[in-house]
């Protein structure tokens, strides 16, 4: 071995290629076995150290976005469930334009209509796409922003979910009446107006939102932001979790 093959692996660590530092002596091998050119074979090694840091970063969005397992577009099925299509969901995938503008997503309907499972498909194919995303319970994230809030923290904590294009509130529905709850729930919506997307589940309908909020004024402004650049799906039918079951006894 040369002095230049033998500081090679050593160069490689320094510049962080681990990936080619692991594959540079095997795909060499192979290389001269088959005559690569050397522009082939330099090509090839940042082929695979770019595949490899690909995969990783696809991995650690997985990881931090949190997304129910298994939930994705090619599980659902779309006959099941009256209001939306795979087409309309697959375009919401494919053209994440509405991102660029803080556009939301509304995703009505009683419970059991798989309202978690479409948000859940939109959140993994935008994921694929290297968008940071993040699934979160309303009640989780209701209970995350008043603890903040109560340490004066509020709009630091409004500030770390910015750092997401989109974040996914499920079951807003089921979010308590009180003040606490529901003021910290709009300052949510007015912090990513027109700025960072969201999608909202929720089993109650626009009409039944004085339920949540304790202030009707509130009401009015939480869904003029939300509804302003939305796309809005109301899902109907019978229990789609039941007729899954159903059809997987048959």
């Amino acid at each position: 071995m040369d002095n230049f093959t033998a500081s090679l692996p050593l160069m490689l660590k320094q510049l962080k290629l681990s990936t080619m530092l692991q594959q540079w002596n095997t795909l060499g091998k192979k290389a001269i076995e088959e005559q690569w050119s050397p522009q082939q074979y330099l090509s090839e090694l940042c082929h695979i150290e770019l595949a490899t840091r690909d995969d990783k970063r696809l991995q650690r969005l997985l990881k931090d976005a949190k997304l129910p397992v298994g939930k994705h577009l090619s599980s659902f099925d779309f006959t099941l469930v009256d209001g939306v299509s795979k087409p309309l969901v697959a375009d919401l995938i494919n053209q994440p334009d509405w991102l660029k503008h803080g556009g939301n997503i509304l995703l009505f309907g009683a419970s059991g209509l798989g309202k978690t499972h479409i948000a859940s498909s939109i959140g993994y194919g935008l994921i694929e796409q290297g968008h940071k995303v993040k699934f979160v319970a309303a009640s989780a994230i209701v209970q995350q922003l008043q603890q903040a809030k109560r340490h004066l923290r509020l709009q630091d904590e409004l500030v770390k979910l910015d750092k997401y294009s989109l974040l996914i509130v499920d079951d807003v529905g089921y979010v308590r009446k009180t003040e606490q709850e529901t003021s910290v729930l709009f300052e949510l919506i007015a912090h990513r107006y027109e700025r960072h997307s969201m999608i909202i589940t929720s089993n109650k309908s626009f009409e039944q939102w004085d339920e949540l909020f304790e202030d009707s004024t509130m009401t009015v402004a939480a869904i003029d932001r939300l509804v302003h650049h939305a796309t809005i799906i109301h899902c109907e039918g019978d229990s789609y979790r039941r007729k899954t079951a159903l059809n997987k006894s048959k």
